[in-house]
């Protein structure tokens, strides 16, 4: 008798576990749409966080033309200084060519309408002389930047930054600038202007270079030689 009983108790006891075990909901188990709302959350913050980050990226490294904000001489115009003309001479003999068509070559290569330039935030003022001789203004102008062209000169690719006027009176519709460069021996860049910017970029002989107003003779001299 004592047996059947501890049977029985036996048998309530594990159905009652089973019971326990039964109500419990499975759905525990599983990510709740809450936890998964949340994680999508953060997914989409982080998302737009490196968009932004990109978008700054992109931003930060888009040209401008205060990356060449200053004062600058026009290289040709040291070009028929006394001190500079034994450079011809050197050239001559490096291009194998006589004296009078090495310098009438550069000359040519280097030619260019004004003087100076006074570049501040998007405007450039196109100067009659150099700056620091109090150049008259012959023109200025508002330009922005309008993107970026690579072209082939010599075997190598040159890269042109491009600005177009944003006034209708500008004197030139498009400025082709490259990045300063040569601040080891000449800090110096060079441009072209005009209306015709697919012209610009095919020209193979035209580059109008401007200098620090602080440039020297011997800096002149060094490059035309080099």
């Amino acid at each position: 008798m004592k047996n059947k009983k501890s049977l029985s108790l036996v048998a309530l006891l594990s159905l009652g576990l089973m019971l326990t075990a039964c109500q419990k909901d499975p759905k525990n188990d599983e990510p709740s749409s809450t936890n998964v709302s949340q994680e999508m959350k953060k997914d989409d913050a982080s998302n737009k966080s490196n968009d932004s980050s990109d978008a700054d990226k992109e931003k930060s490294s888009e040209v401008s033309l205060a990356d060449w904000e200053g004062e600058w001489n026009n290289m040709g115009g040291y070009l028929d200084k006394d001190e500079v003309q034994s450079a011809f001479k050197t050239l001559a003999e490096k291009e194998k060519v006589d004296e009078k068509e090495a310098k009438e070559n550069y000359l040519k290569k280097r030619k260019c309408d004004f003087g100076g330039l006074e570049i501040k935030d998007n405007k450039i003022k196109f100067l009659k002389d150099f700056p620091d001789k109090k150049g008259d203004v012959i023109s200025e102008s508002e330009y922005k930047y309008v993107g970026k062209e690579e072209v082939e000169h010599g075997g190598h690719k040159l890269e042109w930054d491009i600005f177009e006027a944003k006034n209708d009176d500008a004197p030139y519709k498009f400025i082709l600038m490259m990045p300063i460069h040569g601040e080891e021996s000449l800090t110096h860049f060079h441009m072209r202007y005009g209306d015709d910017k697919d012209k610009l970029l095919k020209d193979e002989s035209w580059f109008p270079t401007f200098v620090k107003p602080n440039t020297t003779d011997a800096q002149i001299i060094d490059e035309i030689t080099e």
